[in-house]
C-alpha cells in the first residue's frame, strides 16, 4: 500500500516551508521522496515499515533520514517524528478554500456584502434569497471568500443546479466535501460524522428545486456539527425554524449615472468593445433602472451594446425578453433572461402559473381584491387567491409592499413582460384586459 498522494504532496510542501523557515536562504529544499519520508516518521514507522509502503529498500529508507537530519538541522530520529508531528497539525489548521473562481469582476453590492457577511458570522444558517438574475450567488461566493479565514477546516461550494432528486442532496454535499461512500452507512450519515468536529462553512447553491432535501439535511447537520455553518442562495427560504433570511435587492440605483447599477453595465460593456462614452452614464442609468437593477439583465444588456448602441438598446428593451440573450454558456439557466425565468415557472403549480400570468396586466401595484378580479376567482374565495399571491413571493416572483394603506404586490418588469407572453400562448390576454375572464380556476395539482 502506497502513501496517500494527496498527503504526500501537502506534507512536501510544508516541510520544505518547514526548511524555509529555519535555515538560510542556502539550505537544500527537501524533495518530494523526503516528504514522504519525512511523513511516514510521524507515524512512528521503521525503516522496514518505511520502505515497505514507498517500495524502496532500507539502506534508501536510511539515506533520506541522514539527508533529512542534515537539511533540518535535527540531531535525532525521535527529533524528526516530532517535526513531522508539527507539520501534519499545521496542514491540518490550513482551511481548504473549494470555491469556484470567478471570471468576472465583483461590482458593488457594499452593503449587501457587509449585511450577509455579518450574518453569516452570527447565525448559523443564512439564506440570501431573491428572484433569478439577481445576483445571490456571486454575492454569496465574494462574502464566502472574505469570510474564508474564520473557519479553520475550509470553506466548500456546492453547486445544487444539477440535482433533481432531494434525496440526493447529502451526495452532492459529499462530492463537494471530498466524502465517499461508506460500507454499512449512508451518505448523510457519512457527512456528519465527517464534519463532526469541523469547523467549517458550507455555502448551497440553488436550493429552491430541492428545498425538501435541503431543509431536513440541515437539521440533521447543525445539530451534530456544531461548528460548521451555511450559506444557502434560494430563490425561496428554506422555511425552517433555524433559518435567518438575508433578502438580496437589485442593483442599486441611487446616483444615477454613478450607481452600482451603471458601474455594472461600464464594466461588463468594456470587456465586450470599449467603455461607451463619458457622457453616456445618465443614459445608462435609464436603460438599468428599465431594467430594475437586474444583475444578469444588465450583462446581457452591456453584451448587446457594441451591436446596438444605447439607442437599439433603448428601443429594444420593450420587448426584454427578445434582446436579452446572450450566447451559450456553462449554466444554461443563465444563458437569456427567459431561460431564468423558465427555471423559476417551472417550479410552480399549475394555479400559481396560471395566477403569474393574470396579474401581469398590472402594470402598477395591485392588490388581493384585483388579482381576484383577473384570476376568476368567485368572490367567495378570497383566501385562495391571498394564498396564491404569497407563493409567487415566497419564490421571488412578485414584490410585496405593505403600508397603512394595505399590502400591494407588483412584479418586477422583465416577469410582467414574461407573464404576457404566457397569457398570449394561453389565448387570455383579450378576456383578462377586458375585465371578462370567466375561466375555471384550476386545482393546485392538476
Amino acid at each position: 500500500m502506497t502513501a496517500s498522494p494527496g498527503r504526500v504532496r501537502s506534507t512536501s510542501v510544508l516541510a520544505t516551508e518547514a526548511a524555509t523557515d529555519n535555515e538560510p536562504m542556502s539550505s537544500p529544499a527537501v524533495s518530494a521522496r523526503e516528504a514522504e519520508v519525512l511523513a511516514l516518521l510521524g507515524e512512528h514507522l521503521s525503516n522496514a515499515e518505511i520502505g515497505a509502503r514507498l517500495f524502496i529498500s532500507v539502506r534508501t529508507v536510511e539515506s533520506h533520514v541522514s539527508s533529512l537530519l542534515r537539511k533540518l538541522e535535527l540531531p535525532d530520529r525521535r527529533a524528526l517524528s516530532r517535526r513531522a508531528a508539527e507539520l501534519a497539525r499545521a496542514e491540518r489548521t490550513r482551511p481548504a478554500v473549494a470555491l469556484p473562481a470567478p471570471l468576472t469582476t465583483f461590482v458593488g453590492r457594499i452593503w449587501e456584502r457587509a449585511g450577509l457577511g455579518e450574518a453569516v458570522k452570527t447565525h448559523r444558517q443564512v439564506t440570501a434569497v431573491g428572484p433569478g438574475g439577481v445576483g445571490k450567488t456571486r454575492l454569496a461566493l465574494a462574502v464566502a471568500a472574505e469570510a474564508a479565514g474564520d473557519f479553520a477546516d475550509g470553506v466548500w461550494f456546492v453547486d445544487l443546479v444539477p440535482i433533481t432528486d432531494p434525496a440526493r442532496v447529502g451526495a452532492a454535499v459529499a462530492a463537494a466535501v471530498g466524502i465517499g461512500e461508506q460500507p454499512g452507512r449512508g451518505i448523510d450519515d457519512a457527512v456528519l460524522a465527517a464534519l463532526a468536529e469541523r469547523q467549517a462553512l458550507l455555502v448551497l447553491d440553488n436550493c429552491e428545486h430541492v428545498r425538501d432535501g435541503v431543509a431536513p439535511l440541515l437539521e440533521r447537520l447543525l445539530a451534530a456539527c456544531p461548528r460548521v455553518r451555511v450559506l444557502a442562495t434560494s430563490r425561496a427560504r428554506l422555511v425552517v425554524p433555524f433559518e435567518r433570511v438575508f433578502p438580496v435587492p437589485p442593483l442599486s440605483l441611487a446616483g444615477g449615472g454613478e450607481s452600482e447599477a451603471v458601474a455594472l453595465f461600464m464594466d461588463r460593456a468594456a470587456a465586450v468593445a470599449f467603455a461607451p462614452d463619458p457622457a453616456a452614464p445618465d443614459r445608462i442609468a435609464e436603460i438599468c433602472e428599465r431594467l430594475d437593477g437586474m444583475a444578469l439583465a444588465i450583462e446581457l444588456a452591456a453584451a448587446r451594446w457594441p451591436t446596438l448602441g444605447l439607442d437599439g438598446l433603448t428601443a429594444g428593451l420593450s420587448d426584454q425578453l427578445r434582446i436579452l440573450a446572450g450566447g451559450p454558456r456553462a449554466d444554461d439557466r443563465h444563458r437569456s433572461v427567459r431561460a431564468v425565468l423558465d427555471w423559476s415557472h417551472d417550479l410552480l403549480e399549475p394555479a400559481d402559473r396560471a395566477l403569474l400570468r393574470r396579474v401581469s396586466v398590472f402594470v402598477a401595484p395591485f392588490t388581493t381584491e384585483s388579482a381576484a378580479e383577473v384570476a376568476g376567482f368567485a368572490p367567495l374565495a378570497p383566501a385562495a387567491v391571498t394564498d396564491a399571491l404569497a407563493r409567487l413571493a415566497e419564490q421571488s416572483l412578485l414584490a410585496v409592499t405593505m403600508s397603512a394603506a394595505g399590502t400591494r404586490y407588483q412584479a418586477l418588469e422583465t416577469i410582467r413582460q414574461y407573464g404576457t407572453e404566457r397569457l398570449t400562448e394561453a389565448g387570455e390576454l383579450a378576456e383578462v384586459r377586458s375585465g371578462t375572464w370567466a375561466g375555471a380556476w384550476p386545482a393546485r395539482h392538476s
